[in-house]
């Protein structure tokens, strides 16, 4: 029994350190995100008990991010997991990789199908902007309806205006012409007095400003394509003495994507009415079982309940916040 039990012991020791000698290259596209610093602070929590990981922070230059992932081959890692800074750059990172026949899983950061489909071995884990579009077209339509007291003019139509981010960046494009659409489907009329792109908090305080200068009181709702540019819309609205209290006083809903903890703040506060929220923590167990199968010789969703989108992407669903189920995502960043 003794010999048994020292062989059994053996044998965990050598699995355990098998297993640490496997390791993952993971670049984020800035550590200063607020989002991305508690994904990355999930994805430690799970990968870290039983693989190597090295992590990068790519400090939003491509450039940096490319010389991380240089290093990572010379390492030798198992799998490369990349938060790209420049999406239209995957191709090339594809490239550079697929030479050496290593796995890659794009993460949070959505690459094109093109690209994607070049290489056998390159899988996407993460939202998708078309559903991020429609999840926020559905809370803006179920809003509109039950709160008459919002259509100020009484003409059945939402006057709105949009602050877009990079208008050569496919999430851009993608949030804006699905949340349009699913507004569409529901018989909403959506009259836009204005569409501007906008580059950060920032700028788009700075583009909200011109807008309230040119609309006024006529703007209805302000759509965002993130929620960085929707806090710097409610910082110019401020500047005009909306949004300020739970009176409803001078108040024009905002609504953004991604679900982070300042946006929820204002959404406490007031501020902000909406935004729709991809779980950092969902983001991680999914991204840590996908590399572990692949380390391990299986296929990407083994032993999950998972499917792919176009037989690449991995996707994690959006979830619509307002006050009403508001705690439920603030526990997600406790």
């Amino acid at each position: 029994m003794k010999k048994i039990f020292i062989l059994l012991l053996l044998f965990s020791v050598l699995l355990y350190s098998q297993r640490k000698s496997s390791s993952i290259g993971m670049a984020f596209y800035r550590y200063d995100d607020e989002y991305i610093k508690y994904l990355k602070q999930y994805i430690e929590k799970n990968i870290n008990r039983s693989y190597s990981l090295l992590t990068a922070d790519s400090y939003n230059s491509q450039a940096t991010q490319n010389a991380q992932i240089e290093m990572f081959l010379k390492k030798n890692v198992n799998i490369l997991a990349i938060n790209l800074v420049d999406k239209s750059q995957a191709q090339n990172i594809i490239d550079k990789i697929s030479i050496q026949n290593k796995p890659i899983i794009f993460f949070n950061r959505e690459p094109n199908l093109e690209a994607m489909n070049s290489y056998d071995k390159v899988w996407y884990v993460g939202g998708k902007s078309e559903e991020a579009g429609n999840a926020q077209g559905r809370v803006i339509t179920e809003s509109w309806k039950k709160r008459l007291n919002w259509d100020k003019n009484q003409d059945g139509k939402i006057q709105a205006v949009i602050i877009k981010g990079d208008l050569n960046d496919d999430d851009t494009i993608n949030r804006t012409e699905y949340m349009k659409k699913y507004i569409a489907s529901n018989n909403i009329k959506l009259h836009i007095l204005s569409e501007i792109s906008a580059t950060g908090r920032n700028s788009a305080s700075n583009a909200m400003e011109t807008l309230m200068y040119k609309h006024g009181s006529k703007i209805e709702y302000v759509i965002c394509n993130n929620d960085y540019l929707a806090l710097g819309a409610l910082d110019a609205l401020r500047k005009f003495n909306y949004n300020n209290s739970s009176r409803m006083l001078n108040y024009i809903p905002i609504i953004g994507i991604d679900g982070i903890p300042e946006c929820l703040k204002e959404i406490e506060n007031y501020g902000i009415f909406a935004t729709v929220l991809q779980n950092p923590s969902t983001q991680a167990e999914i991204l840590s079982s996908v590399s572990k199968n692949l380390i391990n010789g299986k296929s990407p969703l083994d032993g999950t309940h998972l499917s792919f989108y176009n037989n690449k992407y991995i996707t994690i669903p959006y979830i619509p916040v307002t006050r009403s189920n508001l705690e439920t995502a603030v526990k997600i960043y406790k």
